[in-house]
């Protein structure tokens, strides 16, 4: 069997990768020991789909992040942790979607559209890419984020609603938290978990002083809920400081 290759856009921030989709399945993956060799490609364009994360296994490509967990569950022997099977597991997979739907547009706007969050951006792909190429990039992201937020709704509400959507999303996931006792899932993190995890832990990690960011750092059950991912599934070395770019030891 050849090595499971799990191509993302490059770490900052602290974080294994800048991408949520990609954090959660790297996230996932470490929490089921599954070993894999990180590839950082900051162009998605390459992949099957256009977006990040993808794999390469055993000569296939794939991409979408739940068709590849669902593919190395498989693999793996584990269950698809994707099936609703009791009404609890309705309820996560319906939380699972508002964050990586609706929430997720909130996440694109404070990065690319918001005035602190761009600024930030600019430093983020200044450390990516060349100069003279770089400012381009950005602005053709900006542009391409512009339109896609506005054709799905959130880009045309003014700042104040937006930063209102995130905020009341992140207090419903707090009280769900609070609720459950520390995971989404239970006793021990599930999907759920590692999605919601995706789409928050750049808003908690980034250094830009944008509303809803502002307001994740604020709620003690998200941060918590964050650190003990961070802890569980990517410790010691948070960032993958691997040059190879290889998965580290997962922790017991």
């Amino acid at each position: 069997m050849t090595e499971l290759c799990v191509h993302t856009f490059s770490p900052f921030w602290g974080l294994p990768t800048t991408g949520p989709f990609a954090l959660k399945l790297l996230a996932w993956l470490r929490y089921h020991t599954i070993p894999y060799r990180q590839i950082h490609e900051d162009r998605p364009s390459r992949g099957p789909y256009g977006k990040s994360p993808w794999i390469t296994h055993d000569g296939l490509t794939l991409g979408d992040s739940d068709e590849i967990i669902r593919f190395l569950a498989q693999a793996h022997g584990l269950p698809d942790p994707t099936l609703c099977r009791t009404p609890a597991e309705v309820r996560n997979d319906a939380l699972k979607l508002a964050f990586e739907e609706r929430f997720h547009q909130v996440l694109e706007w404070e990065m690319f559209l918001h005035p602190a969050g761009y600024s930030g951006m600019q430093a983020l792909v200044g450390a990516l890419a060349p100069p003279i190429v770089g400012p381009i990039i950005l602005r053709q992201m900006r542009r391409h984020f512009r339109g896609q937020l506005q054709a799905r709704g959130v880009g045309r509400l003014p700042p104040d609603k937006i930063a209102q959507i995130g905020q009341r999303q992140l207090d419903g996931l707090a009280l769900c938290l609070d609720d459950a006792g520390g995971w989404l899932g239970g006793d021990a993190p599930v999907l759920v978990d590692f999605a919601c995890w995706g789409q928050i832990a750049p808003m908690v990690a980034w250094p830009m002083e944008t509303p809803v960011a502002g307001h994740a750092k604020s709620l003690a059950p998200v941060v918590e809920w964050h650190g003990a991912i961070l802890k569980r599934c990517f410790a010691p070395d948070i960032a993958c400081a691997d040059p190879e770019g290889r998965s580290p030891s997962v922790p017991a």
